[in-house]
């Protein structure tokens, strides 16, 4: 295999004086994104770089047509079908079989992402300003301005994921985070030979990522976000994503036990038993299992007569829990005004359940389409590039960020929109035909 053409022979990567970033895509079929991903890689203004595609079994001809078409790119096959982790672990175990230099990094990649030309250089350089694994924003490849992932978390209290979803105006980095995804994080490889590879013989495909990083939380090292680059993520192409209300007793079974489900339950209860703080394993482990017995009874055909025996048993836990979540959001409401004053109102979706419709209605702005913003003089474009405006998950819909414009000089303007914007009869409509939109652009 022919790994010397464009991006340097092996001694040419040694004597360049900086270290080699080992970029690991797994991949099974989607030949189009790989040779993607391969373009964006090679356009990256970091060098060197040594790309390396892990097959997991594609059957489209992906393994011939990479290495006739990108000679310079290592592929590494095998026997057996790999989900994601096999082979990122194939990948990591060939880099390690390189030896290199300690400051080497691997970086993982999915095919199925659209990446800046500088999103290579960026990691590595907050990687080593930061002593850090990094993660870069991702945001939507079908729109950019809107922010998918600016840092995950883990809740073992309660046992959920919440991924922040937004970033602080003149915010480059965030430190806090529990895991990072598999999606365009880079770690320094001599932190990968103290905590190990990726587990594929425990978590075959999902939760893999997060049980790694994990792993290297534990063993001391420190995770980080930059805000600095960006990763543009095909969203629709992932595998069997958690689904509310009623289904067929065989979806509902695939989404609990499918190894392409996210939320599998098999997958979650290996990554509590190695992660999960012990005072909340069993407690977490006993969710799964009423989870279980709720979707099969409560979410497919036998519903009806299960139903009445679930209200009866679990009315008093509801009501408790009803009341926690209510005093959790009122605790973080409260932070969000020490933090943003009165600018919280342009933000609906953070206010209490309990109070939020009335809320909504009597104070805060609601959402705005492109007419009403030129109907007060002012241009959607340019308030959006001011961060007066943004994006409400669609290209034609828009939301404040502040009502606050002392001392800007088109004031005026911005104080009509701000009224327009809250004026509660048109308000109603306006929301209801923006929800008309979010369910028409989730279902096309």
């Amino acid at each position: 295999m022919n790994t010397e053409a464009e991006f340097g022979t092996a001694t040419e990567v040694a004597d360049s004086g900086l270290p080699t970033v080992h970029v690991i895509i797994p991949v099974f079929n989607r030949l189009h994104f790989t040779r993607a991903c391969i373009a964006y890689l090679r356009a990256q203004t970091w060098r060197p770089i040594n790309i390396i595609v892990s097959d997991g079994g594609s059957t489209d001809g992906s393994v011939a047509t990479i290495r006739a078409e990108f000679p310079d790119v290592t592929v590494l096959t095998t026997d057996k079908e790999f989900w994601w982790s096999g082979s990122m672990a194939l990948g990591i175990d060939h880099v390690l079989s390189l030896g290199g230099r300690p400051d080497d990094l691997v970086l993982m990649m999915n095919n199925d992402t659209i990446l800046d030309s500088d999103y290579v250089e960026t990691l590595v350089k907050a990687a080593l300003q930061h002593d850090a694994a990094v993660g870069g924003l991702i945001v939507d490849s079908r729109d950019p301005e809107q922010v998918l992932d600016a840092g995950e978390y883990v809740d073992w209290e309660g046992y959920t994921f919440s991924v922040r979803q937004h970033v602080d105006p003149g915010e480059i980095y965030r430190d806090d985070v529990d895991v990072l995804p598999g999606r365009g994080s880079i770690i320094p490889l001599r932190m990968i030979r103290a905590a190990g590879n990726v587990d594929a013989e425990m978590l075959p495909h999902y939760l893999a990522d997060y049980e790694f990083f994990c792993r290297l939380k534990s063993h001391g090292f420190k995770l980080g976000v930059t805000y600095e680059t960006r990763i543009m993520a095909h969203i629709e192409e992932t595998g069997i994503v958690p689904t509310q209300g009623r289904s067929t007793f065989r979806s509902i079974w695939n989404e609990l036990f499918s190894r392409r489900s996210m939320s599998n339950v098999r997958d979650h209860w290996r990554f509590i038993g190695r992660h999960a703080p012990a005072a909340y394993r069993n407690r977490n482990r006993m969710r799964l299992i009423k989870r279980i017995v709720i979707d099969l009874t409560l979410r497919t055909g036998v519903r009806p007569l299960f139903l009445p025996i679930y209200w009866l048993t679990s009315l008093p836990g509801r009501t408790i829990a009803y009341i926690h979540n209510q005093r959790r959001m009122f605790r973080e409401f409260r932070n969000a005004i020490a933090t943003d004053g009165a600018d919280v109102l342009c933000r609906p979706e953070i206010f209490p359940g309990v109070i939020r419709l009335p809320l909504f209605l009597v104070a805060a702005p609601g959402p705005v389409q492109e007419a009403d913003v030129q109907s007060v003089g002012l241009d959607v474009a340019t308030l959006r590039q001011r961060g007066l405006l943004r994006t409400l998950q669609s290209e034609r819909w828009f939301g404040l960020t502040t009502i606050d414009f002392s001392n800007l000089p088109d004031r005026p303007q911005l104080e009509r929109l701000r009224r327009l914007a809250w004026n509660p009869i048109p308000k109603i409509g306006r929301k209801r035909a923006w929800r008309r939109s979010m369910r028409e652009l989730h279902t096309s």
